[in-house]
């Protein structure tokens, strides 16, 4: 393939993160991130060290201009002044228009508009990365790199809601799934690490944001995310799946308008609902100290991942291989035991030496003798955006000639 330079731009939940790729490889990298003790950012060329760094409040509102900058400096200090080719943003929207990776046009652009209010976290987010990447580059081809579209294919019972399918169809209103670009990073990596492609597997994306994922023969067959983001597992802030006759009692008694509620479900529970912290280090720390909501709190999230687990074994018909990616869960192996215990009548056995050995990394953490494999794996969303890019950047010039 002719590789191209690439910038890719994931502005996420919670942080926001950039990287050029050139010919592949990623040669630099950034991460803004809005902490307890204020903004900072972390920069890193190539192989060298990362460096760190506080910003003001405005650096980290328009991060993308830190960055055109950097990048345009980076790419001019080579002789032949290489050019950037594409840049990809990844998208994460409700809707079957959303769930394929795309050209980002004025049509492309109306139609997320559409969906601002299904995905408050998100879409307003993107909507301003998109403003600000027209505005420092005008001309260059920008990609979307749907966060859905690794789940288009699920299984119809997966898929659908028990609603009429008149109002499905008019709205709408399906299971769409999201992680999906992480997901699929594991999927095309995951053979180094077990020396197979795993027939069933389990991929749990723990951060943040927080989903499990059922994967059979390399394809999407359940997901715990549905219609929105917001769905799914209890997250940082976000409250996932709660009864909706309990949504709808709130709504009453507290006269919420949709918006409200929206927003109610999206930055009031999850971690933050029950115990006023979504970092989950910081929720660990406050359970070693024996704090009661901390300790509530982190049962209730390692409780819905471990129904999540058992219940994707049903869709798989058994399981091979389980993943835990995603940064709260790569670091911490503490956070890996809570959502690992009482899985034993799976198959699921962990050895405490290699669990505890392995923190930030890639590695198996099962016994040795154990019928499912355990690997924890560092995700690699951004070098999917990049092959995204590179193969919707070769369809145009295939089809230009």
């Amino acid at each position: 393939m002719d590789m191209a330079t690439t910038l890719v731009v994931n502005p996420g939940s919670s942080s926001r993160k950039y990287a050029l790729y050139q010919d592949g490889q990623s040669v630099l990298e950034f991460r803004f991130e809005d902490t307890n003790t204020g903004f900072e950012v972390c920069t890193q060329i190539s192989e060298k060290q990362q460096t760190c760094s506080g910003i003001n409040k405005a650096d980290f509102a328009d991060s993308f201009a830190y960055v055109a900058e950097a990048v345009q400096k980076y790419l001019f200090s080579f002789a032949d002044h290489r050019p950037l080719d594409v840049i990809v943003i990844r998208i994460v929207a409700p809707g079957t228009f959303f769930q394929k990776h795309a050209v980002i046009d004025e049509e492309y652009i109306l139609v997320l508009k559409k969906r601002e209010a299904s995905a408050p976290l998100h879409i307003p987010v993107i909507l301003k990365e998109i403003q600000s990447i027209r505005k420092q580059f005008k001309h260059i081809l920008l990609v979307a790199a749907s966060d859905s579209a690794f789940h288009a294919d699920m299984p119809t019972q997966a898929r659908e809601y028990s609603i009429p399918a008149s109002d499905a169809q008019q709205f709408d209103i399906y299971r769409f799934g999201y992680h999906g670009l992480s997901v699929m990073s594991i999927v095309r990596r995951v053979h180094a690490i077990v020396g197979q492609d795993p027939k069933k597997m389990i991929v749990c994306h723990v951060g943040n944001g927080t989903s499990v994922t059922a994967v059979k023969a390399g394809k999407s067959v359940e997901t715990t995310m549905g219609f929105a983001p917001g769905t799914g597992l209890p997250m940082g802030s976000r409250a996932g799946d709660i009864d909706n006759a309990a949504l709808l009692e709130l709504m009453r008694v507290r006269h919420w308008r949709p918006s409200e509620a929206e927003m109610y479900v999206n930055t009031h529970g999850g971690l933050a609902g029950i115990a006023n912290e979504s970092d989950i280090r910081r929720l660990l720390d406050r359970r070693s100290k024996n704090d009661a909501a901390a300790t509530q709190a982190l049962d209730v999230f390692a409780y819905n991942i471990q129904k999540a687990i058992a219940a994707q074994t049903v869709a798989l018909g058994g399981l091979d291989v389980l993943v835990l990616t995603a940064t709260a869960v790569v670091r911490s192996s503490e956070l890996r035991c809570l959502i690992l215990r009482g899985l034993e009548h799976l198959g699921i056995q962990v050895s405490q030496d290699r669990n505890d050995a392995l923190v930030g990394g890639d590695g198996i953490i099962n016994l040795r003798n154990s019928p499912i494999k355990i690997v924890v794996m560092r995700t690699d969303e951004m070098g999917e955006m990049s092959v995204v890019g590179d193969t919707i950047r070769m369809k145009i010039k295939k089809s230009s000639k």
